[in-house]
């Protein structure tokens, strides 16, 4: 049984996903089928028997290579994986594929469809250059900045799009016996988390504060206990005697107040210190036991990091939960969730259980009539991946995995990783609507809309809460009806600081309302920083040299996950058609992109953008482009730049890139509403409005040329 991401509860996949729908994986109607083959029973044709592998070698027509073949790769061949096998069998992409086995790439190659340099079955290759650093931070090879990390470093970037390799996760898995080790030494206790501890927030100094309460209140007790007669040793059962005493309640209570804070935090420590979650770099990582200090939220932040967790270092209930996990667990839910995107990107399904949990009354009908449920594919398919490949059971994972390396193909410069390896399994039927060339359409429900300005004369912000959040919902229209695949969190404009005249003003960026199209999708785009964005964000300290330097700070331009755009980007823009047959193209700067401020996708605003977690942008436009057709414009070529100063020193940017470009044959519809306006203002201010605080008539100190002569 997969242990799922919230160890709280998970929703049973009901066996009936895994039986074949009504209609075939193409969105065709039902012929008959033959199993073995996977596709419609040609007369002849000679009955395979999937037992039997010598019957494997009647070669099958495979059809027109679809963008989600993998019959291109490099490899060649596929590992089948079949319960009426004995031991999986290597055969060649194409009959894996003829027989209706789905080719999934396991090797450490692997990176999404935004980031191929070819689309199958077309002559249209063009390098994609942030492939290969795709690669590296996956494999832990480098950082963001293309620096090769040290042997213990590790990037955890599954929250911010880019999960590791196979690779990467089989390391930590031999390291597990290190880490139980040393817990087992420590005393840890897994499942000693105490639910009702809460939320405990991180503030500097604190932690130091309740440690300090706790051992007062331990003390306290534990001289009350000895007046009593009883045993006052720090021992559970001991506590618990003083419970029943009445003189000892008051001071029993205010010994489990701290208690079960600083028993969490201390547990937590000592499962950080074995995973070697401390930042160690110039004695950082020394903490205190029981203390949640900045060492201590650090580590708990790369913990939340290294197990998908979104957090800002706080312990909740979520992070104490996976806390409870043993680190076999919780690394085995690493393992389904790398697998995951691979299962999603080769199949090229998007559907994740949100549209249906928003609309879970919704029915769609087949040509036939027959009405449908909405599916969560994604869970469908990686259960069935899963157990093809047996790696459902933590405690043999390991060993699977290992055997599933023995069959990768290796690469000769990383002769320990997974190589060229792909598996072939059988999954569950596509939903009818699936075709090569699907009808997509967008609504981005902009929630609840605030145009006041938020803050008074006196610097005293407004309340301007919302009920009603931004949310992006992608549809695919079936057979006259409009069937909704996702419904995710999105973000829209606010107030945000921009400069002008050299001073910082408040300016309302908008979210345009109305008709748009994507008719551009920009794998690794680049952000250009216009002329008012704040200098101080445009540098960044690095350690260089083991000292610590102030750089140019690329992470916020790109390319690269931590930009502006994240990891891709779809543009909104209007067209107009002009009078002499061609079309005009508007482009207000907005763009549905990817964010690794994972955070203030659920809380807070962009500059006008939409903006989702990075893993799902990737998800979304690599699967509007496996069921689309474009044009593979490729790497573009730009040379913009600048030179600013900050802090009395000068900066010189320089940008060679806008990304890599896809252009939409049909572009893609998009309806931005005007939402819930709220508030006495009915529509934005426009001019720039001074912060809070700031004397805006103090001008600026200058040496002035000397008066010229009467």
């Amino acid at each position: 049984m997969i242990v799922p991401k919230d160890p709280s509860g998970l929703s049973v996949l009901v066996f009936a996903f895994m039986v074949a729908a009504a209609c075939s994986r193409d969105g065709l109607p039902e012929d008959p089928v033959d199993p073995a083959r996977g596709r419609d029973v040609e007369p002849g044709d000679k009955p395979l028997d999937a037992a039997d592998p010598h019957s494997w070698d009647v070669k099958l027509d495979a059809g027109p290579v679809r963008k989600t073949s993998s019959r291109e790769h490099s490899a060649g061949q596929a590992w089948i994986f079949d319960a009426k096998l004995a031991e999986p069998l290597e055969l060649d992409i194409d009959q894996a594929e003829a027989r209706g086995y789905t080719v999934i790439d396991l090797g450490d190659d692997w990176r999404p469809y935004i980031f191929t340099h070819k689309t199958p079955g077309q002559a249209d290759e063009s390098h994609n250059d942030y492939a290969d650093r795709y690669v590296a931070l996956a494999n832990d090879w480098t950082d963001a900045d293309g620096d090769l990390l040290a042997e213990h470093e590790h990037n955890y970037l599954e929250l911010y799009g880019i999960p590791p390799s196979l690779a990467v996760v089989i390391e930590e898995w031999r390291d597990l016996g290190e880490i139980e080790q040393c817990l087992t030494e420590a005393g840890y206790e897994g499942k000693a988390f105490d639910p009702n501890v809460g939320t405990i927030a991180y503030s500097k100094g604190k932690g130091a504060k309740r440690l300090r309460s706790w051992k007062w209140a331990r003390t306290n007790l534990q001289n009350k206990m000895r007046k009593a007669g009883l045993k006052a040793e720090a021992d559970a059962q001991n506590w618990a005697a003083a419970a029943g005493v009445e003189a000892l309640k008051k001071p029993y209570a205010a010994f489990l107040e701290f208690e079960g804070e600083v028993g969490t935090i201390r547990n937590a420590q000592i499962r950080f210190r074995c995973e070697k979650l401390f930042n160690e770099v110039d004695g950082r990582g020394k903490f205190d036991l029981g203390d949640f200090d900045g060492s201590t939220h650090y580590a708990l932040a790369n913990f939340e990091k290294k197990h998908d967790l979104m957090g800002w270092g706080h312990f909740t209930a979520e992070n104490e939960a996976y806390l409870g996990l043993s680190p076999r667990e919780a690394v085995h839910q690493r393992l389904v969730r790398v697998v995951t995107e691979r299962v999603v990107s080769a199949t090229g399904i998007v559907e994740d259980g949100s549209a249906g949990e928003w609309k879970s009354d919704f029915r769609w009908k087949d040509s036939k009539g027959n009405e449908h449920a909405l599916r969560d594919l994604t869970s469908e398919f990686i259960e069935a991946t899963i157990t093809a490949l047996d790696l459902d059971d933590p405690t043999t994972a390991l060993a699977r995995l290992e055997a599933l390396g023995k069959l990768a193909s290796k690469d000769p410069d990383h002769p320990e990783g997974f190589g060229h390896l792909l598996v072939a399994v059988k999954l569950p039927e596509l939903p009818a609507y699936y075709s090569p060339s699907m009808q997509f359409s967008t609504v981005i429900d902009r929630g609840d809309i605030w145009y006041d300005f938020p803050w008074d004369a006196e610097g005293k912000q407004s309340a301007q809460p919302r009920e009603r959040f931004p949310k992006l919902t992608l549809y695919v229209t079936y057979e006259g009806q409009q069937i909704p695949l996702v419904h995710w969190r999105t973000t829209i404009g606010s107030w945000r600081s921009e400069m002008e005249d050299g001073k910082e003003y408040y300016a309302y960026k908008n979210s345009d309302v109305g008709d748009r199209v994507w008719k551009t999708i920009m794998a690794a785009p680049v952000w250009i920083p216009p002329d008012g964005t704040p200098t101080d964000s445009l540098t960044k300290l690095k350690r260089q040299d083991g000292k610590l330097r102030r750089v140019v700070n690329y992470d916020e331009t790109g390319p690269g996950y931590t930009s502006a755009y994240g990891l891709v980007a779809g543009y909104h823009v209007r067209l107009t058609p002009k009078s002499d047959g061609s079309v005009s193209v508007f482009d207000n700067q907005i763009r549905t992109h990817g964010s690794v401020d994972y955070m203030s996708i659920l809380r807070r605003f962009s500059h006008g953008c939409h903006r989702l977690y990075n893993m799902n942008a990737v998800r979304m436009f690599s699967m509007i482009l496996q069921h689309r057709d474009y044009t593979r414009t490729g790497q573009t070529k730009i040379g913009a730049g600048r030179t600013f100063e900050s802090e009395g020193k000068s900066y010189t940017m320089r940008l060679t890139t806008r990304g890599y470009q896809y252009e939409l044959v049909e572009p893609i519809p998009i309806t931005v509403t005007e939402g819930r306006v709220r508030g006495r203002r009915q529509s934005p201010i426009t001019e720039m409005m001074p912060k809070p605080g700031v004397d805006y008539s103090v001008e600026d100190e200058l040496e002035l040329p000397p008066e010229p002569p009467l």
